[in-house]
């Protein structure tokens, strides 16, 4: 066993931090987060007026006291740039289960590598700090950039909700994918 003391925080990946999200985040989060490409990755393509994200914010605040979830703001390890927002949220304690979320808000910074290092970070704080067992997402099919990344931090596609999401005057599938404590562990504690 090693000395805790010197493990590596779960909050830290090779790029990226997690840290609480504030509402000092509202204006870097408002600068990309009506774009139309940052939008259609989420289950909202409607704008959000800085208002609802700051109702969003505090009643993050509220669901982390009560347990029930917890949302983070994403940064550089290198210069502490906001990236974007990621979370663990619909805790169910008696099954150890949550359904989990992020995104890189601003499009410059994607193909980057942070989404990725985000993922695995969100699985370390999942499984290592809150003892999870299972870590649930939802993706739309067409996102193919976010499926690449969830499938190689080690998720597996469980599930396809045919035809449940409409954009752009379509019908489109959502994938559920999900992994376990001991598939974490074994790609990630060797």
């Amino acid at each position: 066993m090693t000395d805790i003391y010197q493990s590596k925080s779960p909050f830290e990946g090779e790029k990226v931090r997690l840290r609480a999200l504030e509402k000092s985040d509202l204006d870097e989060i408002m600068k990309h987060w009506n774009t139309y490409e940052s939008r259609i990755g989420l289950a909202n393509v409607i704008p959000m007026s800085s208002m609802m994200e700051e109702d969003f914010i505090q009643r993050s605040h509220e669901q982390a006291k009560a347990g029930r979830g917890y949302n983070f703001a994403i940064e550089t390890l290198e210069n502490k740039e906001f990236l974007g927002t990621c979370g663990i949220d619909s805790i169910w304690q008696p099954h150890k289960s949550c359904e989990i979320g992020m995104a890189i808000h601003n499009p410059e910074n994607h193909n980057k590598g942070y989404g990725t290092d985000a993922t695995i970070c969100l699985l370390k704080v999942g499984f290592q700090v809150l003892n999870l067992h299972r870590m649930e997402l939802w993706v739309f099919a067409y996102n193919k950039r976010a499926i690449h990344v969830y499938e190689k931090v080690g998720f597996k596609k469980i599930g396809q909700k045919r035809e449940a999401y409409f954009l752009q005057g379509q019908f489109h599938d959502i994938y559920v994918m999900d992994i376990l404590a001991s598939e974490f562990k074994e790609l990630y504690e060797k």
